[in-house]
Parts: structure tokens; sequence; C-alpha cells
């Protein structure tokens, strides 16, 4: 009965949403707490860890493109997470609740460009978002089960987490092009089952809900029907951590499969089957210095616009001493269109290439400050829009 109340009342929710942004709030500021770190946030002695963070991204487009201009967005992230070990004495099960709130707009159509320059754009609206519980049995295996998505396991690096441009952050964009994944902030049902039989080795397999109107902004992650017309996407993937010339490395290979209704690019053709195939492999070269390159690939050029993409990144901690915590940040993407994409755009289409070069500043433990700068090449593929410059800067706090 509260499921179907909720959901009949978009705007009485919206209010309750406001009021868990205070409530969290004040518990982070009147609970007992003992301070972590950045990423741990602060547990308190009952078993739960409120988080807060806020996010936002300012850039323009100053030259190339289709228009110079400037625009702003922002990310506002809050939750729970409960230990209930501690709670209820139920061992190896923790929860998490999480909302969403995402203003502000991007440059993706300025540039001309099928990447969106600010990686805080996509779902402008309020968002429920995490409310899941994960279980763990014994110490190889885990399954996580309720609303969620397949980017909080699946294809993500923590290298990837420091582009202002999503050609990078998050997740290999091309799994998200063209909605044939869930991803943050869209929350869907979903399952995903770990197992990790030692320190080298990771296999894990997710299943998730793809409905036809999953990525629709206006339901604010409050739409749990399940439906015989959604779609499925079902995830594989292996990690393999440990050395390569003897220095600390990780590869994974993946695959996302999509079995359903699917749209042709050709309007009068249907498919009922899709594969991407992805990877990714990161080595530490000397210390504090990682580089990390992505491929992605689809034979389904009739349903995706992006069949190829790959990246490569560098990521420098401590590269100047007397900043220890400070990174220096450069990622290149590249993406092919398919034929029938381009086709529809009735032009020869060439591969977008996206640059970024950028310095991460750690002003504090929960607060960061990164300016940086966007090339992108040939936006759109069509390469009658003129490359674009990009300069933009991003404010992060984490508590």
């Amino acid at each position: 009965m509260l499921l179907l109340w909720i959901t009949g009342q978009k705007s009485k929710m919206k209010k309750l949403i406001s009021l868990f942004f205070v409530l969290t709030s004040y518990i982070l500021m009147g609970q007992v707490q003992k301070t972590d770190s950045t990423q741990s946030g602060i547990r308190l002695k009952n078993g739960i860890v409120p988080f807060v963070s806020y996010a936002s991204i300012a850039a323009a487009n100053v030259s190339g493109g289709l228009n110079q201009t400037s625009k702003y967005a922002g990310q506002l992230y809050t939750g729970l997470k409960f230990d209930f070990e501690k709670i209820l004495g139920w061992k190896g099960t923790r929860a998490k609740i999480s909302i969403i709130n995402r203003h502000g707009s991007g440059l993706e159509k300025e540039v001309g460009s099928v990447f969106e320059p600010l990686n805080l754009v996509g779902g402008q609206n309020i968002f429920l978002y995490d409310l899941n519980v994960e279980k763990d049995f014994g110490d190889k295996f885990s399954l996580k089960a309720g609303r969620t998505t397949s980017v909080d396991d699946f294809s993500v690096s923590k290298l990837y987490y420091y582009s202002l441009n999503n050609t990078v952050n998050g997740v290999i964009r091309a799994l998200l092009l063209d909605g044939l994944t869930t991803t943050f902030p869209f929350a869907t049902w979903g399952t995903r089952l770990k197992y990790k039989p030692n320190a080298k080795h990771q296999f894990q397999l997710g299943v998730y809900q793809l409905g036809k109107n999953v990525f629709d902004d206006k339901q604010n992650g409050l739409d749990f029907s399940l439906r015989n017309s959604d779609d499925l996407s079902v995830f594989f993937q292996y990690d393999w951590f440990g050395k390569v010339a003897d220095r600390n490395a990780r590869i994974y290979l993946g695959s996302n499969q999509v079995f359903g209704s699917l749209a042709n690019f050709n309007s009068d053709n249907i498919s009922d089957y899709f594969i991407r195939l992805y990877g990714h492999i990161d080595v530490e070269l000397v210390k504090g210095l990682s580089s990390f390159l992505t491929m992605a690939y689809s034979p389904h050029g009739e349903i995706v616009k992006l069949p190829f993409q790959s990246s490569i990144g560098l990521n420098w901690k401590g590269m100047v001493k007397s900043r220890p915590n400070d990174r220096i940040l450069f990622f290149t993407t590249v993406g092919s269109f398919s034929s029938e994409w381009a086709s529809l755009q009735q032009n020869q289409l060439s591969p977008e290439v996206v640059m970024e070069i950028g310095y991460r500043f750690q002003v504090t433990n929960y607060f960061v400050l990164q300016p940086a700068v966007q090339y992108n090449i040939r936006p759109g593929g069509s390469g009658i829009i003129a490359n674009a410059v990009i300069p933009g800067i991003w404010i992060e706090a984490n508590f």
C-alpha cells in the first residue's frame, strides 16, 4: 500500500525527498561520529553510515562547435548505508538507500558531439536511486538485489572518475549511448552475483530490467513496475588482479547481452538480441602514476550509433612533491560511428575524438577543485563542425 501511495503521488514524494536531505544532514551533524576518510565518510556507532556528496561542473565552449556558450550542472547525492550485522545480527548483510538531485544542463548540443562535456548531465531531476540489500555467503560469494544499475558493478574503474567529459567518467560510455544498459541515476530492478575465489580472480553475473521508460526522468525513480514488454540486460564480467612487469595491474573482460524488442535505425526492423563486448587494462607504471586502456565493440551497427570506442588515460598522483594528494590527469577517447547511423545523417562520418587534460587540487580530505580543458575533434563525426575547445572546472565535496 505504501508503494502504491508513493508511486501515485509524485509531488508529495518530492517533498519527502527534500525532507530526506534535511534529515540526512541532521544525522551527519548531530550524531556521535568518527571520520575515517573522504571515501568512507562518517560511521555511526549503531551501524548506519550517512553520506552526502555535492559536485558541480561549469564549462564553456569557447571555440568551434555549433554555438559558443557556457553551462553549469550540479549533483547532490545523499543516503544511508546500513550494516545489518551490527543492527540486527545478520552476518555479512548490508543495505543502501540513496537519493539524487541533478540540475543544470550540458553542452553536447552546442558542441555537436555525441559525448557530453559535463558528466553530471543526464536525468536532471530528483531520483530515488539505491534501494537494495547485499548478502555475503562465506568469504567468496555475495548477492545484491533491489533497485540498482549495472554501472555500480560492471565496466567501471576508480581511474575513470576524474574526467569532466562523460566519454570516460563512470563507465565505458559506448555501453550507455543507446540506452541498452541501466545507468546512474536511472535505477531499475536488478541482481548481481559475485564470486571471488581468491585475491587474483573475480567473476560477476548481473541481470537487470530494461523497461521502455527506464530513462524517463519524470518518473523520479519511482516506477517499480515489471512489464511483459520490458527488455532484459545480462552482464558477465571477469576481473584479474595481479602484476604486469612487476607492476600492479588489473584486467577485466565483460559482455552486455540484451534480450527483448530492439528498434533498428531502419524503423521497419526489430531485433530481439544484442551484444556488446568490452575490456580494460590498467598498470601502475611507477609509484603514483597509473595508465589505463579501454575498448568496447558491438557487431550490431543497426542498433547502436557507436559500435567501437576506445579510451586511454593517465592518472598521476603526487607528481608535485609539495602536494602529494593532487593529481595530473589526461584522457583521450575515440569513437567510430556505424554505417547504419551515418546513413540516417546523410553524411559520411569519421571517428570523433575527445581529449582532456586537467589538474585535481585535493584542497582538504573532503573538498577538491579540478580545472581542465577538453578538445573535441570532429564533433559528431561529420567533419563540417569545427573542433571545439572547452575549458571547465569541477568542484566536489564529500562527507
